[in-house]
């Protein structure tokens, strides 16, 4: 399984070396590392061009041979976009990377041979085929199944044989290849894929692709499909996983800047639209840097994890927080008045004063400044909220600290 970025390289692999000559080449894997570098090249040819179709928008999943026959490999391969769908600009508007998983098939390829020998041998290569494979009748019956597709979906060669595929197919799915079997029936296409949820015998939700070809006598009458379901479960868990870490901060859990000034756009859009009211508050730490100073960067990390647990606490559901760098945090606030605001804010402040960080010889508690913004039908810009709050979080630090001076100074 591999994620990779716009330039060919490495952002995350799990698994061997393909087509080397030792499987073991960890520096072939590494993060950075040009991606073809992990399989033989002669593999490469044939892959590359599925890999740069990923980061042009495209989603394929395809068998390939090497030149000599001698390594089967199916290729799954897809974008994975940083906001889930393109915005419009072009198929490689918000694709963050690319994600392939791979599987060496060459026995199935060495199966094959063995079929084109003699007949007698399908149901042994049928068997051993390594993608779910089955015929369905014309309703989308289950006629014929071979192992892998028990073993994909978890259902015996029983309980699925007489089953109607749909039944197991997730409802926002069951419809969405309508319009592929009606242009499949009628012969305007020779087969198609489609990408399926669908639930396990554990009841559990899966991904798959679903390929489907059409059987025909020798009057061209339809006789029944031929389906094969490959499980792209795994690729759909390094999608979320990757996609987590493009949106979230990997130190505290919380949003991102990136994401934090998406939701803020969104906002902003339906306050001028609509006429929502909402507030944006920055939250900035005071005095971080001495902490790290003298109490060292763990400490520090460990403040940021108390200071973020304790802002997702006091704030609703519906409210967002996020990390927007360093010691500074944001939180949005929708359908907030400005006395709703300042109570909250106030709060928040209360919440930060009470984080403790143990260090051992003495207990460390943080303190922050919070500075407010509101947002209504006239605000300009999530630009400009974002200043504005930032300097009014500016604003009440300084006046926190020129009371804190005063205090000190003897009368």
């Amino acid at each position: 399984m591999l994620a990779f970025d716009g330039e060919l390289r490495l952002i995350l692999a799990a698994g061997e070396t393909l087509g080397r000559e030792t499987a073991s080449d960890v520096a072939a894997c590494a993060e950075g590392a040009f991606v073809g570098e992990a399989f033989a090249e002669s593999l490469w040819k044939l892959i590359e061009p599925l890999f740069r179709s990923a980061l042009e928008g495209e989603t394929r999943s395809r068998e390939i041979w090497s030149a000599d026959d001698s390594r089967s490999l199916m290729v799954d391969v897809g974008p994975l976009r940083v906001d889930g769908q393109a915005d419009g600009k072009g198929k490689r508007a918000g694709i963050a990377c690319g994600v392939a998983v791979i599987v060496d098939v060459t026995a199935r390829r060495a199966a094959d041979g063995v079929a084109r020998q003699s007949d007698d041998h399908f149901e042994q290569v049928f068997e051993r085929a390594p993608i779910g494979t089955g015929l369905m009748d014309l309703d989308g019956r289950w006629t014929l199944v071979n192992r892998a597709l028990c073993e994909i979906t978890g259902y015996t060669r029983e309980e699925l044989i007489d089953r109607r595929f749909a039944e197991i197919t997730h409802a926002d799915d069951v419809e969405n290849d309508a319009a592929q079997y009606a242009q499949l029936l009628a012969g305007a296409i020779p087969a198609f894929q489609v990408e399926k949820r669908y639930f396990n015998a554990a009841g559990e939700t899966l991904s798959a692709i679903l390929s489907i070809s059409l059987v025909r006598d020798a009057r061209s009458a339809p006789l029944h499909f031929i389906a094969q379901l490959q499980d792209i479960s795994e690729r759909k868990r390094m999608e979320e996983h990757l996609r987590h870490m493009a949106d979230h901060d990997h130190l505290t859990g919380l949003r991102n800047r990136r994401l934090f000034e998406h939701d803020l756009r969104l906002q902003v859009a339906r306050a001028q639209r609509y006429g929502e009211r909402a507030a944006v508050m920055v939250v900035d730490l005071d005095a971080f840097k001495a902490i790290n100073d003298v109490h060292g960067h763990k400490v520090g990390d460990d403040a940021l994890r108390a200071v973020a647990t304790a802002l997702t606490r006091r704030l609703r559901e519906t409210d967002v927080v996020a990390r927007l760098g360093g010691d500074e945090f944001a939180v949005l606030l929708p359908h907030a008045d400005e006395q709703g605001t300042a109570l909250v804010a106030d709060g928040l402040a209360r919440v930060i004063a009470e984080c403790s960080i143990d260090v051992g010889d003495t207990v460390v508690h943080p303190s922050g400044s919070v500075g407010v913004a509101m947002i209504d039908e006239q605000t300009v810009s999530p630009e400009q909220v974002l200043v504005d709050a930032d300097r009014a979080m500016y604003a009440a630090k300084r006046a926190r600290a020129t009371a804190r001076a005063a205090a000190a100074t003897p009368a």
